[in-house]
């Protein structure tokens, strides 16, 4: 294992999942693979770690193709060189798009996609699913939860859903700019959405101000990942 994987991605993703305790002994898990950066990084990481970490764990990575993705033959060449088993399950499901332009489905969407995911999950005996959320998308929810909501609330590092599995987010500690850097050095293909609503930003107010704020604290983001760990409940209303 080349010293730069340790450094630029390897560190934070073992940190994660040393911290909160998130892989055991043989796990089955799961990746939603959507072919972005994000879960692309992480499935690779984590096949790295199932072979040449302490513990033995199996990687499995799942992209659900609704018809919209680009460069997915590309895709899965890459991931065959490179011994990752990705599994192709189609599903052309129907989303309302009768609201035209003024309103992006992506919500209902993302459920679907999730839910064929616990579902395969389930099915084939995997006992948790990883996640691609990164430090930025912990802090920018938290954000959002201020924002909109009202409330002091972010996605959790390890939860457990209904049916029992457990989701873990390995790259809770990793920054969007270590991704980039990995996916450039590691010449992955990535697959791109070809769904008009591609470029929607949901997010957007979030991250804007997250912008605007580092502009004068840069270490605005590492300072809300330590405050959601180091929360003092007797000074809250």
């Amino acid at each position: 294992m080349k010293r730069w994987m340790e450094n630029l991605y390897l560190k934070s993703i073992r940190k994660a999942i040393e911290t909160y305790a998130m892989i055991d002994e043989g796990d089955r898990i799961l990746i939603g693979v959507s072919g972005g950066k994000d879960s692309s990084l992480l499935f690779y990481a984590l096949n790295q770690l199932s072979q040449f970490g302490p513990k033995s764990f199996k990687v499995t990575g799942l992209t659900v193709d609704h018809g919209l993705i680009g460069n997915l033959p590309e895709y899965k060449v890459f991931c065959k060189e490179n011994g990752l088993d990705l599994m192709v399950y189609e599903e052309h499901y129907a989303v309302n798009l009768s609201h035209g332009k003024t309103y992006a489905p992506c919500y209902t969407c993302s459920r679907l996609r999730k839910g064929i995911i616990k579902r395969y999950a389930i099915e084939n005996g995997y006992n948790k699913i990883a996640m691609g959320h990164t430090k930025d998308d912990l802090v920018e929810t938290f954000m959002m939860n201020i924002l909109q909501h009202g409330k002091m609330a972010t996605m959790r590092p390890i939860s457990e859903t209904e049916e029992g599995l457990v989701m873990i987010r390995p790259l809770m500690f990793l920054e969007e700019t270590a991704i980039i850097k990995s996916i450039e050095i590691l010449k992955f293909p990535l697959m791109m959405d070809t769904c008009e609503f591609a470029d929607d930003r949901l997010r957007s107010k979030a991250e804007d101000l997250i912008n605007q704020i580092e502009l004068t604290i840069p270490e605005f983001s590492d300072k809300v990942i330590q405050a959601l760990s180091n929360v003092d409940l007797e000074r809250l209303l």
